[in-house]
């Protein structure tokens, strides 16, 4: 049996925030391009078989030094220019 395997996909921007849905059923949830490309990097994690993908954008508004990573892109269905991103299999593939 396979374990379980999650990616995730962290970009940085604006995003509608609120709750959805019909009264009593209501979820918060996050709209919008941001989201759309976490999602995209998400998925992505699969073809490049790693666990985090972080975005440019991303890894340079929270100051991470990913000097020794290799700068990937990817075109992102809601936005005009490809997104570009690192991957991550763990912390210690960031330098400290």
């Amino acid at each position: 049996m396979q374990p379980l395997r999650i990616g995730i996909g962290i970009h940085f921007g604006e995003a509608i925030v609120g709750a959805m849905g019909p009264p009593g059923s209501q979820i918060i949830s996050a709209i919008g391009e941001t989201t759309n490309a976490c999602s995209r990097l998400e998925g992505l994690t699969k073809q490049y078989d790693c666990r985090v993908i972080v975005s440019r954008r991303a890894a340079e508004t929270a100051g991470l030094d990913v000097g020794n990573l290799r700068l990937h892109w990817a075109s992102v269905n809601d936005l005009a220019q490809p997104v570009e991103f690192y991957t991550l299999n763990s912390l210690a593939d960031l330098r400290v």
